[in-house]
């Protein structure tokens, strides 16, 4: 081939050289490469796992979760590896063949923790998510990781139920005190002996330890001769302990005291009762009984109350007193004896009625009549049992300046105006009015019309 040259077609033509070259080799081996693809084709693994979904890693690369199909895998030896939370790591080395298919299975042993199960009493059944595990003190070397429902349960005990946690391989310690499906109950009394009878039926004589009650409401009957029923109702709850502890109470006599007049007032051994007529149910024994009554004098006897029987006591009371009647001019004059006030005497007219004051001690007694505006009066005067004093009294009034207080209208005219001093209010609205000095009106609440004071009216 003859080329010619030049400057410019010598750039020309080493250009078409350079192209024509690069095509001439690729061409050339274009045959080993598919020769090649040809001859390296992997081989192909399928993982399983017992449990499923556990973390496939071959040769150091996650695959993912079982089941699992690793492609292309070049002949010789691959690690795998499994992992599933609550499992142990579990490790395998493959030979594979070049373009070998081959299935491996793996199963994953899951990890455990101890268990260490007390209880009191001691030798109770202990089932684990319903399974029955064995019997306490119990240990547990299988626990498998996650939550257990146990059950404790023991003859004459009510059942547990704990839940309990095994999150690594830490041992756990369970203590677990049963409580007994029963109640306790102790039965003492004061004198011991006493019959003991639980919901109608004999259980012995007291004391009594009772240690298998059934949960519930009963009746406990307590009887010795001579001596009150005791009875009494309670609730129990399994695992209580009740004591029933009480002094049974000797048969009461009874005592029936009369008097003369009635009304007494009666002291057993200094501790008053009631009044007469009187009658309970007493211990027996010995008894001072003393009767008293205003205006007689005080009695007192002893008197013996046996067992089961009645006595019977009466007292005729002898009066030592005597009595007053008591008559005022004018009435709403208060009465005192000795300091004491008895009485106010009362009436709608000048004299008042009679007062009267009984029971009222012997001997010499100080009488005062006092009311604000009269002088007061004092009188001595000497009482004699049975006897009855009649007095009448007549108080002054003090003198005082003539002030008039009030206004009362009773009509419209200047001859309806009264002023005046209020001396007395009655009961059904009427008024007495000092209009002069010694000089008295009453009104009637119908007619006043209207009170006024100097400074300010006020409603009738």
């Amino acid at each position: 081939m003859t080329v010619l040259c030049s400057r410019g077609g010598n750039a020309v033509a080493a250009g078409s050289l350079t192209l024509l070259t690069i095509t001439l080799a690729a061409v050339l081996m274009l045959p080993a490469c598919r020769l090649e693809r040809a001859t390296v084709r992997g081989g192909q693994l399928y993982v399983t796992s017992t449990p499923a979904d556990a973390t496939l890693i071959c040769d150091g690369v996650n695959i993912g979760q079982t089941p699992a199909t690793v492609m292309n895998m070049a002949a010789g030896a691959h690690l795998l590896i499994l992992r599933k939370g609550g499992y142990r790591e579990v490790r395998k080395t493959v030979e594979l063949q070049s373009s070998e298919r081959q299935s491996v299975d793996l199963k994953l042993e899951p990890l455990t923790g101890l268990l260490l199960i007390l209880s009191k009493p001691a030798g109770a059944d202990i089932d684990m998510d319903g399974v029955s595990v064995g019997k306490t003190p119990l240990c547990l070397h299988d626990a498998a990781f996650g939550r257990h429902r146990i059950t404790i349960s023991a003859p004459g005990h009510l059942p547990r139920i704990v839940t309990v946690d095994v999150a690594d391989q830490v041992p756990q310690k369970i203590e677990i005190n049963l409580m007994s499906d029963s109640a306790r109950l102790m039965v003492e009394t004061a004198p011991t002996g006493a019959v003991v009878t639980l919901d109608g039926a004999v259980i012995g004589k007291t004391p009594q330890d009772l240690t298998a009650i059934a949960s519930g409401k009963h009746t406990v009957e307590l009887v010795l001769p001579g001596y009150s029923p005791f009875k009494k109702e309670l609730s129990v709850q399994a695992g209580e302990q009740h004591t029933i502890k009480t002094t049974l109470a000797p048969l009461p006599g009874k005592l029936t005291v009369l008097s003369t007049p009635p009304g007494a007032r009666i002291y057993l051994n200094d501790q008053y009762k009631a009044e007469t007529p009187f009658s309970a149910d007493v211990p027996a024994g010995q008894y001072a009984i003393r009767a008293e009554a205003r205006g007689f004098d005080a009695q007192t006897r002893t008197n013996a109350v046996a067992i089961g029987t009645e006595s019977v006591l009466e007292f005729n009371l002898v009066k030592s007193s005597g009595a007053i009647l008591i008559s005022t001019e004018p009435p709403g004059i208060d009465v005192y004896m000795d300091g004491e006030l008895r009485g106010t005497t009362r009436g709608r007219h000048a004299i008042s009625e009679q007062l009267a004051v009984d029971f009222v001690p012997r001997g010499k007694r100080m009488l005062q009549f006092t009311r604000p505006g009269y002088f007061n009066i004092t009188r001595m005067v000497d009482i004699q049992p049975k006897q009855t004093v009649i007095l009448h009294e007549r108080l002054n009034l003090r003198p005082v300046p003539f002030v008039p207080s009030v206004i009362i209208r009773t009509g419209p005219n200047a001859e309806d105006i009264f002023r005046g001093i209020v001396r007395e209010r009655f009961g059904n609205g009427n008024i007495k009015l000092e209009i002069e000095p010694g000089i008295f009106k009453t009104f009637t609440q119908a007619e006043i019309i209207s009170i006024e004071s100097l400074t300010n009216a006020v409603a009738p």
